[in-house]
């Protein structure tokens, strides 16, 4: 499972490495480009002007001279929040902070790492909320076994079909250049990617890969659908090392360096989420749903509550559901909560009708599923200890 620890690393050798943790978020709309930010590390530039002196006059309203160059210091990852103090590799320029950018293989910002509420064990549903030992995190709540389909490897359940670092089985990485497919590891690139030697490059804007492997651009040139141009095309704006559209580049959204949170889209220069979404602490969520985040970004619902239509409620909308941990769960089948909630099924069972019963010939006794033919504390039933062999339930001393 993917999880951003370098800046965890990097924030335990020096403490100031993401700066100090931002202590309340503030939602935004879909439509608008800004929040305050939550559970993510930030660091404040202290600098407001450029050099004073042979820059560009700075007419457009929130930005200053850096460089040489009309910049907007709360949105530039070289110069936030003031001239010559850039963002770290995974940060963004928030309101002139550099704010933890999580990807979308794990959206969710706990402290200063990123996760995936819905399949990460020590954070599972919500942070900081930690399945015991054994059991997984599966739709953001803990079970005692992985969903049919997956194959649990380790902490987590994988499709091992699909999986990259878990193809055909646990452990089982893809190279570089390979790609899972029905559980093999076959020659190819992810995300439109193409092999070239020991890599996966973009032949369309690969400037030493430009429409073939090893067709390098000249100096100075870029590659841009394929070919090697002296000059960007219309429509699109000369960004250090590539041409970029401003309306819709993600790294370059609205000006060169902008870059948009990883669940955001650029959408005419702005920074938006998707419909419905709202940006909280860095993450697009739906407020309607998301007991962190229940009706605005502030307001995370108890333990004992989920999230409906933007309000924490302790009932489910489902009949025959209740709120454990924030989710709704049916306790006739969920092994995680079976009869009632935080009454986890032992491994090897199944909840049916609220009770946990054990797979195949096993027989439950106390919390573990047993082969009363073979087990020496239960030799023939439960509680029935063999001081010798158990052999078909019976004990031969």
């Amino acid at each position: 499972m993917w999880v951003a620890l370098w800046p965890l690393a990097c924030a335990e050798l020096n403490p100031d490495f993401l700066g100090p943790a931002s202590a309340s978020s503030e939602g935004s709309s879909a439509s608008e480009t800004s929040a305050s930010a939550t559970d993510v590390g930030t660091t404040t530039g202290t600098s407001t002007g450029g050099s004073g002196s042979g820059g560009p006059a700075c007419t457009e309203a929130g930005t200053i001279e850096c460089s040489g160059s009309c910049v907007d210091t709360d949105r530039n990852v070289l110069h936030c929040g003031g001239c010559d103090q850039p963002c770290a590799m995974m940060q963004v320029c928030f309101e002139g902070q550099c704010v933890l950018d999580c990807p979308l293989e794990a959206p969710d910002a706990c402290g200063v790492i990123c996760v995936d509420l819905a399949r990460e064990p020590a954070h599972c549903g919500t942070c900081e909320h930690a399945c015991d030992p054994g059991l997984f995190c599966v739709d953001g709540a803990c079970a005692t076994e992985c969903p049919l389909g997956t194959t649990p490897c380790g902490e987590y359940c994988v499709d091992t079909n699909t999986d990259h670092d878990h193809c055909g089985g646990c452990d089982a990485p893809c190279g570089e250049t390979q790609v899972c497919e029905g559980g093999n590891c076959n020659a190819g690139c992810a995300g439109g990617l193409s092999v070239c030697g020991d890599s996966c490059v973009d032949l369309v804007r690969d400037e030493d890969h430009c429409g073939d492997c090893n067709k390098p651009c000249k100096p100075g040139e870029f590659c841009e659908g394929g070919e090697c141009l002296s000059m960007c095309p219309g429509g699109t704006l000369e960004c250090p090392g590539d041409c970029a559209d401003v309306l819709s580049d993600r790294k370059n959204c609205g000006d060169c360096n902008q870059h948009c949170f990883g669940t955001q889209i650029c959408d005419g220069g702005e920074c938006v989420c998707p419909a419905d979404q709202t940006l909280c602490g860095g993450s697009c969520v739906d407020t309607d749903t998301d007991p962190q985040h229940c009706g605005d970004c502030q307001s995370p619902c108890p333990q004992n509550q989920t999230c409906t239509a933007g309000g924490c409620v302790a009932s489910c909308p489902v009949g025959g559901q209740v709120v454990c941990d924030s989710m709704c769960v049916d306790t006739d089948t969920s092994e995680a909560h079976c009869g009632g909630c935080d009454a986890p099924c032992p491994p090897g069972s199944s909840c049916q009708g609220g009770m946990c019963e054990c797979n195949g010939q096993n027989t439950l006794c106390g919390d573990a599923c047993v082969n009363t033919d073979t087990d020496e504390a239960h030799c023939g039933g439960c509680d029935m200890p063999c001081a010798g062999m158990c052999i078909n339930g019976n004990c031969n001393a």
